[in-house]
């Protein structure tokens, strides 16, 4: 296995990550698959009329977040119900959005596509304009072999370019990796305990999440977010 995983030379673990959840196996990164991702990522068609991208609201200058306001903005300036969440280490998430629901990083951009606040476009759409651009064509056939777009090559060339998002190059990765050099300060030494003693058993380090979902005692607003409830109905 660990030969195989060597073969997927786009993506690299960091030294002192656990091993990714997403399955590489399924969908090695490719360069060509990074960059059909990436152009997928920041395409205007994905929206029902053509003026919202991924990277709309996950903004790469602000951590691949939307910030500003309260709630993130989609189409025709819609409001939704929560900020965007960064997309930085998803191949290490078990679940996807705030509000859970999704466990597969190869079908989460379905629901910014087609919810009515996000993109308000169905897949079929987007892919049928994809089609029709000969740019999109020759990127699918460098990627996958031959110039077919199907649900199955654009979600997984999402995938590419959003699993190559990392995060791990710290002061604290660099310290727990022990690179020369790096070492905390007394009072980061100190601040690195008491977030151990008081912290850690949420955020869990190296990610700093555990991954599960908390009530965080927010009380009821104007913007009625149910929490997790829009996925379990309980």
């Amino acid at each position: 296995m660990k030969e195989e995983i060597e073969k997927f030379l786009g993506f690299q673990k960091p030294a002192n990550f656990p091993e990714p959840v997403y399955n590489l196996a399924n969908n090695p990164v490719t360069k060509e698959g990074f960059e059909l991702g990436r152009a997928l990522f920041y395409e205007p068609r994905l929206s029902r009329n053509n003026t919202i991208t991924c990277g709309s609201c996950h903004i790469q200058s602000s951590a691949f977040t939307q910030h500003g306001h309260d709630v993130s903005h989609g189409i025709d300036d819609r409001l939704g119900t929560r900020n965007s969440p960064p997309i930085m280490n998803l191949a290490w998430n078990k679940a996807f959005m705030w509000g859970g629901g999704v466990f597969d990083l190869d079908l989460q951009p379905i629901t910014p596509i087609t919810t009515h606040e996000e993109m308000d476009e169905n897949l079929e759409n987007v892919l049928n304009k994809i089609r029709a651009l000969p740019k999109y064509t020759a990127m699918f056939n460098g990627a996958f072999g031959t110039e077919e777009v199907t649900t199955a090559r654009f979600m997984k060339a999402l995938s590419q370019f959003m699993v190559m998002c990392v995060s791990s190059n710290s002061k604290y990765d660099k310290v727990m990796r022990k690179e020369a050099g790096a070492t905390f300060t007394a009072d980061e030494q100190a601040g690195y305990v008491l977030f151990k003693d008081k912290c850690a058993s949420c955020h869990s380090e190296p990610l700093f999440t555990d991954g599960s979902f908390r009530n965080n005692g927010l009380g009821i607003s104007t913007i009625n977010d149910k929490g997790l409830y829009g996925a379990t109905l309980i």
